[in-house]
């Protein structure tokens, strides 16, 4: 069976939408603390909104908001992996449906990129064990 670049560049593209990923939800793990962290009156009160009183409620909302935050970033991070790990799969041209699990999560990653990943690992099948 001839080798061609097209399971080579889905996986290249895979990975690089996989490490894309990783640094996004590390990202968003590392900073969503510092949401709950800000201070909100002294922001409402700057604004010339509610007097920067008591504002539990938007305490609330801040702190469910940096947790929503930070289980996305997780998410995004445990997606990644799994883009990063079918890349590599690619392009060993082992396990075709892992490689294509990675392309299309990789979408988190790279967006548009990890559209052609997808229609070459598509195009390559012949090529995978």
């Amino acid at each position: 069976m001839e080798k061609t670049w097209k399971p080579t560049t889905a996986g290249i593209l895979s990975i690089i939408g996989g490490a894309v990923g990783i640094c996004k939800g590390s990202l968003a793990i590392v900073l969503a603390p510092t949401l709950s962290k800000a201070d909100l009156g002294s922001m409402m009160g700057k604004w010339g909104m509610c007097g920067g009183g008591h504002l539990s409620m938007f305490w609330d909302v801040f702190h469910l908001s940096s947790a929503i935050i930070m289980g996305a970033g997780i998410a995004l991070v445990v997606v990644s992996i799994i883009a990063l790990i079918g890349g590599i799969h690619a392009i060993r041209r082992r396990r075709w449906g892992l490689a294509l699990a990675g392309s299309i999560l990789s979408v988190s990653g790279v967006g548009p990129l990890a559209v052609l990943a997808i229609i070459l690992v598509s195009i390559g099948k012949k090529e995978f064990e």
